[in-house]
């Protein structure tokens, strides 16, 4: 524009002046185009610049809408009163909070997605959007915490007993144990392997990752301390969480450490043809995080399918003395098969220490398994303690036993015990509450 209008007045020095009108017209003619491409580039910018801005991320679900449904208007009206509510009313306040929170792992991605969009682009927040993150920031935050305790209550209160909270941990890092550069500390688990734990659907069966079926009679979630082989020479209480899952369920690493060994395990005796590893919080850590039964995420799942490709993180194959990071996807559940042939995923994590001393004449050391619910990252232990509660009570709800794991008696959910001590040269186990 400058340049054009650069033209006009040289034109009229050249031709050395002009009548008035003529110089009026002038003067009309350049404002008029003036404004005229003015108009026009700033037309296009705008419509440039508002083609060039993706839309707000959406979802299918309002949780603001289904918090108030679920967690005021169809409540009791003593309901929140834990201590005192009737029974029925206890249970629609548990049974309501396990749906809202149910929303939580899509909640977090959309939630993550808006804000990477707003800081991209803030122009585009409005009131809805900045009403949303108050809810999240104050009302959301109360829902994990909440639904665990009034899943206990429930149970203090209708089950015969009480279930305590977590407790402290157990071995901690205070001695020095193996490791040279002073204390020892255990991994914090940010996962438990399996990412879905919810919410129950008692029309399908399926809560989360895990699917209960009369076809397959499994205990889909293993608890730590349940004896195994009950009855023979060979019974040992598990020192593990241990899962039934559908073969293609993905599996996460649990914690920030370092490959201590991965192995190959053929089927012996029993259906394997997976992989085990374990991961240690550093060097010279008698720490163990032991992950065992997984596949690689490249190989096909299906039923009879053996697949021995190498584990993967990040396109990057696992040896041993690599650092793994909490959160990144390390493969599908491994192999399990019954007595009938049926066949389901299955995967474990443990959690241990070697015993200081242990193995001296030349033995296997032996092996203090620890309850996992008592190492998990404060980000989300309240989280995870709802969910194992909350899978406990599905299972219970869907095989008509409310006492089959007995929460009652447990010293965390999921948790029999707070240690199990693992003999390394016989396998015996001997529980410590």
């Amino acid at each position: 524009m400058k340049i054009r209008l650069l033209i006009l007045i040289l034109l009229l020095a050249f031709c050395g002046g002009a009548s008035s009108e003529g110089g009026e017209a002038a003067q009309e003619t350049t404002t008029t185009a003036a404004q005229e491409t003015t108009t026009t580039a700033a037309q296009e910018t705008t419509t440039t610049t508002v083609a060039n801005i993706p839309p707000v991320p959406t979802v299918d679900f309002d949780i603001q809408e289904i918090y108030n449904t679920k967690l005021v208007v169809e409540l009791c009206d003593d309901a929140k009163d834990i201590d005192n509510t009737s029974e029925e009313c206890l249970k629609q306040y548990s049974d309501n909070l396990g749906i809202v929170f149910g929303y939580a792992e899509r909640l977090e991605v959309y939630i993550n997605d808006l804000v990477n969009y707003f800081e991209e682009y803030p122009d585009q927040m409005t009131e809805e959007y900045k009403n949303l993150f108050e809810f999240i920031n104050n009302e959301w935050q109360s829902v994990p915490p909440t639904y665990g305790t009034v899943m206990m209550k429930y149970s203090q209160r209708f089950s015969g007993g009480s279930m305590p909270g977590g407790g402290s941990m157990p071995g901690g890092g205070s001695g020095s144990g193996g490791y040279a550069g002073g204390s020892d500390d255990p991994p914090q688990l940010k996962n438990l392997l399996i990412m879905n734990w919810g919410p129950y659907d008692s029309s399908t069966a399926v809560s989360g990752d895990f699917e209960f079926s009369t076809a397959k009679q499994f205990i889909y979630f293993d608890e730590f301390g349940r004896v195994h082989s009950a009855g023979t020479p060979n019974a040992y209480d598990n020192p593990a969480f241990e899962y039934k899952v559908p073969l293609d369920t993905k599996v996460y690493i649990p914690a920030d450490g370092i490959v201590d060994y991965i192995q190959w395990q053929p089927s012996s005796g029993y259906k394997q043809d997976d992989w085990e590893l374990t991961i240690k919080p550093r060097n010279g850590s008698d720490w163990r995080l032991v992950i065992d039964h997984i596949v690689s995420i490249s190989c096909e799942r299906a039923a009879g399918v053996i697949c021995d490709n190498p584990i993967t993180v990040n396109g990057v194959e696992l040896t041993s003395g690599m650092a793994v990071t909490a959160g990144d996807l390390l493969g599908y559940v491994g192999n399990f098969e019954d007595g009938d042939g049926n066949a389901i995923g299955r995967t474990e994590i443990t959690v241990g220490k070697y015993v200081a001393g242990s193995g001296s004449s030349g033995g296997n050391k032996d092996f203090n398994n620890y309850c996992p619910m008592s190492y998990l990252h404060e980000s989300v232990k309240s989280t995870l303690e709802a969910s194992v509660t909350q899978l406990m009570a599905s299972y219970e709800s869907w095989k008509g036993d409310a006492a089959f794991y007995d929460e009652a008696d447990m010293i965390a959910p999921g948790c029999w015990y707070t240690e199990i001590l693992e003999d390394g040269n016989t396998g015996k186990t001997v529980p410590t509450k």
